[in-house]
């Protein structure tokens, strides 16, 4: 058997905090259980796993340590971007590092090739306003996640020769509801991606308004936790 590459967005685990998921439904109720029980069933030590955003509800860096010790057990490499709710998530690389456990992979203003395969992120924003009154500050958002994937995808170009298209992960969907288009989306096509994942989404009437499928040469996943019914989902053998 080859090397598989899984996804699943959203964990929220509460390990740290005592808060966890269940106010949004019963189908919450010790969801990280059926993601463990899932996990185990399918995914191989070395496998690839993308985790892209909303990890844990720690909101300091020191709290997430036991977060990040149930997903330190699990088998498989892991690759996290940072998420809304991801409030622990420190300001430097060095801090990141001394938190994160052996095989587990943090995407922030940088690229990453593990195994192989190259990776590129970043958290995304919505594109409606956040309210009427402040379309603005939904632009300076957008233009400050665009930039951030820019730098994203210019340090996979310092990283070497590629052997195979890159992997683009988004938190939020990198386009808006009821369209497949966006800079997010032309800078993933420039880039060469080929396959990309986001989440953030947890109801079904949101399921039913964003794109999912190929566009242009991408073909974008969503990977919401509750989305997935609490089951990493099989992007590709590698």
């Amino acid at each position: 058997m080859g090397k598989k590459l899984w996804a699943i967005a959203d964990l929220h685990l509460g390990f740290s905090t005592g808060k966890w998921m269940n106010k949004f439904g019963d189908h919450w109720t010790d969801h990280h259980l059926k993601v463990r029980a899932n996990w185990l069933e399918k995914i191989e030590d070395d496998d690839l796993v993308l985790l892209p955003g909303d990890f844990s509800w720690a909101m300091k860096l020191q709290e997430v340590a036991v977060d990040f010790e149930w997903l330190g057990e699990l088998p498989g490499k892991k690759i996290l971007i940072k998420g809304n709710h991801d409030y622990w998530w420190p300001k430097t690389k060095a801090k990141m590092r001394s938190v994160l456990p052996p095989d587990v992979y943090a995407l922030k203003k940088n690229a990453l090739i593990v195994d192989g395969v190259p990776f590129v992120g970043v958290r995304g924003c919505d594109f409606a306003p956040y309210n009427k009154e402040d379309s603005a500050q939904t632009e300076a958002e957008l233009e400050k996640e665009l930039r951030e994937f820019k730098l994203s995808i210019e340090n996979l170009a310092t990283l070497g020769p590629l052997d195979r298209p890159p992997v683009a992960l988004f938190h939020y969907p990198p386009f808006p509801p009821g369209s497949c288009d966006s800079p997010f989306v032309r800078l993933a096509e420039e880039a060469g991606c080929e396959l990309a994942v986001y989440g953030h989404l947890h109801t079904q009437a949101e399921w039913e308004r964003f794109f999912q499928g190929e566009f242009r040469g991408v073909t974008y996943h969503l990977v919401a936790c509750d989305f997935l019914d609490f089951d990493p989902v099989l992007l590709c053998e590698l």
